[in-house]
């Protein structure tokens, strides 16, 4: 495997820059016939419901009907999760992978190290987040939102690039923001935690008596890090395998959102910089800085309303931008190397819902994107600053796609549904793609819900691809098969089991001298099973295993891919009530390196206490991650030096963190 490092900068000017930069689809189309906002549904009766997506809109035709995973903001709070990937490791079926530059996502077969979020679509109130040089996702410190700023996290295994397209191959996670009548106050937050970390946060919400509803916050977080110790650099030159004060992180993030009558304005902004203690790549020189800044920003605008005759619409412009900057020493005659990619893009979606006809319900519309700037930057200097010109690389790219979509759930019986639907895709680069989807939904009974699938979808080669494979470069896809059902025990409990297959094709296969070619192929099946429950003394609980088998184009046991993957979480209030218990543990089970060296499986445990409610506007919560220390490895994307350990990487002992809310 050849790995790239890339990624973006952080810049000055972030306040300037998020009011040209904001926006939001929240997508709450109130559609004749359909549920109220999810956003103010409890959870038990939340888990009733059959959510499919970020938006009311999407949501009337089932967007993906298959069995989704649903994190509250209660859960956050309870289970101590400080960043997107902690939900996401506490999702069924779902696992994530730290290389210590950044958190990368797996599950279902996906998620060789290395390999970036492209596959996943992670939505923010509908919006992409995937920039268009890496199609990566940020879901570590590096990501948009601030978890304090979550109502909820979806996760919506299967293809959903019925409805977004390119980037949804696998699956949808999508990020529910809160409203200001959420807070109604300023709020002040501060977190302290191991390795002299901090984070403060400001937040302002309100509702005003005309409707109107803001939502402002800004944060920041600074860690030192610690010293980490890496045996496979354990020799004299290399400070006998230690890598000093080279851990730190820090970043800012702000967000705002606005919504009256239909019309929601929402905008982020994040600038994060971290030291990499690692060496992630041949050439560089261990246990010397290697710093990487991040930017990223989005506005996104929407507009919704009842156009009449049973016609509802709604309408979003967004534009984002994305930077990164590296800089780093090398061992070779050009011993500077610096990286500067940036990205910028905007686009159009228009939806329409019509409910003319009994028992259907007709999605169609079109999105128009422009990724007007991908710019990919390498440049290497010499001691005296000379410019390594044979070996400096600079590309330049661009890419628009005008995409048609159309999808109808119909009803043809009381107790059974037929979905069915399809995308269109053109970019300027590329052919034509279709992605199409048909879906059986069938309830026997009132508690029962059996979902059967067949969809197909496709990711375009971004812009790294397209530098970095030439003329091999080309679309991949996948063949997607699921079964589903639900099973609701009482109106407080659900089971909910899912058999899945994924055939990718078209995956890029290594040659010679290197050249690829995309001829390669995949597959994976395997089963989940969850249980997840909350009873009137105020115990929820939720329980997970998944069992997976993924073979890799060569048709061997894939990559960092655990057969068995086990999830439990219980919170309870203890006596008095004043505070919650939550309690979580993780099984990852055994996963192959690059080298074919298996890793043992490791279980952890989790342990946070929090306020039930507030005492003169103050709250407070204490979370302990590893709980018991346990000493545990996760595979690394480094191949260089076989047969060193490098293709693994040690993960955190047992850590603190100590948060404290005010509410003015």
């Amino acid at each position: 495997m050849t790995l790239r490092v890339h990624r973006h900068r952080s810049v000055s000017g972030a306040l300037l820059r998020l009011g040209v930069l904001a926006a939001a689809l929240a997508g709450r189309v109130a559609l004749a016939a359909g549920p109220a906002d999810l956003s103010a549904v409890p959870f038990d009766q939340l888990v009733q419901r059959e959510v499919v997506s970020a938006s009311a809109l999407v949501r009337q035709i089932s967007n993906s009907p298959s069995a989704v995973a649903i994190v509250t903001a209660d859960d956050i709070r309870a289970y101590g999760y400080r960043t997107l990937a902690d939900v996401i490791s506490s999702m069924r079926g779902l696992y994530t992978t730290n290389d210590r530059r950044y958190q990368y996502m797996g599950g279902r077969g996906f998620g060789a190290p290395g390999d970036y979020t492209g596959r996943i679509m992670v939505l923010i109130d509908g919006y992409q987040t995937q920039d268009p040089l890496f199609n990566q996702a940020y879901i570590d410190e590096s990501g948009l939102i601030d978890l304090a700023l979550v109502e909820r996290v979806e996760y919506v295994p299967g293809t959903g690039s019925v409805i977004y397209g390119n980037n949804a191959m696998l699956g949808i996670i999508n990020i529910v923001t809160r409203k200001g009548s959420d807070f109604n106050t300023l709020q002040l937050s501060s977190e302290a935690g191991s390795h002299d970390t901090y984070r403060q946060r400001a937040t302002f919400g309100k509702r005003f008596d005309n409707g109107a509803d803001v939502l402002l916050s800004a944060s920041s977080l600074q860690s030192q890090g610690q010293n980490l110790h890496f045996p496979a650099y354990d020799t004299p030159a290399n400070n006998h395998g230690w890598a000093n004060g080279i851990d730190d992180e820090r970043n800012r993030r702000v967000f705002g959102k606005f919504s009256y009558e239909g019309f929601t304005v929402e905008a982020a902004h994040v600038e994060r910089r971290k030291t990499v203690p690692t060496k992630p790549m041949k050439l560089a020189v261990f246990n010397t800085p290697f710093v990487i800044d991040d930017e990223n920003s989005y506005l996104n605008v929407s507009y919704e309303t009842d156009l009449g005759l049973h016609l509802y619409s709604t309408s979003r412009l967004y534009f984002g931008r994305y930077a990164y900057d590296s800089q780093r020493t090398i061992d070779d005659a050009a011993s500077n190397a610096q990286r500067k990619h940036r990205a910028e893009w905007w686009g159009l979606d228009q939806k329409f819902v019509g409910k003319w006809f009994a028992h259907h319900s007709i999605m169609f519309g079109m999105e128009y994107r422009n990724d007007y700037n991908q710019y990919l930057s390498r440049s290497y200097w010499y001691p005296d600053g000379r410019i390594d010109a044979a070996s400096s690389v600079k590309d330049a790219y661009s890419r628009n796609t005008t995409s048609f979509y159309l999808a109808d759930e119909y009803r043809f019986h009381e107790r059974w549904r037929l979905n069915v639907g399809a995308r269109y895709d053109k970019a300027s680069d590329l052919e034509g793609n279709w992605s199409p989807r048909v879906a059986l939904i069938y309830q026997p009974g009132f508690r029962t819900t059996l979902k059967a699938s067949y969809s197909e979808a496709f990711r375009m080669p971004n812009a790294d691809d397209r530098s970095f494979y030439l003329s091999g470069t080309a679309p991949e896809y996948v063949v997607a098969k699921e079964f589903a059902i639900q099973h609701d025990l009482d109106r407080r409990m659900r089971m909910t089991g899912t058999l899945y297959e994924y055939r990718r094709s078209k995956q890029q296969v290594y040659i010679s001298d290197g050249h690829y070619v995309p001829t390669g192929s995949s597959l994976a099946r395997g089963l989940e099973l969850e249980f997840e429950a909350r009873w009137d003394n105020g115990v929820r609980a939720r329980s997970s295993g998944a069992w997976q088998h993924s073979t890799d184009i060569a048709g061997l046991d894939a990559v960092n891919s655990p057969n068995v993957l086990g999830k439990f979480q219980v919170s309870a209030p203890l006596p008095g009530k004043g505070v919650r218990v939550g309690i979580e543990a993780q099984y990852l089970g055994s996963r192959l390196t690059d080298e074919r060296r298996r890793l043992g499986g490791v279980a952890l445990a989790n342990l946070t206490f929090s306020s039930e409610r507030k005492w003169n506007g103050l709250s407070a919560s204490f979370s302990i991650r590893n709980l018991f220390d346990r000493d545990y490895e996760v595979v690394s994307p480094f191949t260089w030096a076989p047969g060193t350990g490098i293709d693994a990487l040690r993960m955190d002992g047992r850590t603190y963190w100590f948060q404290i809310n005010y509410d003015l």
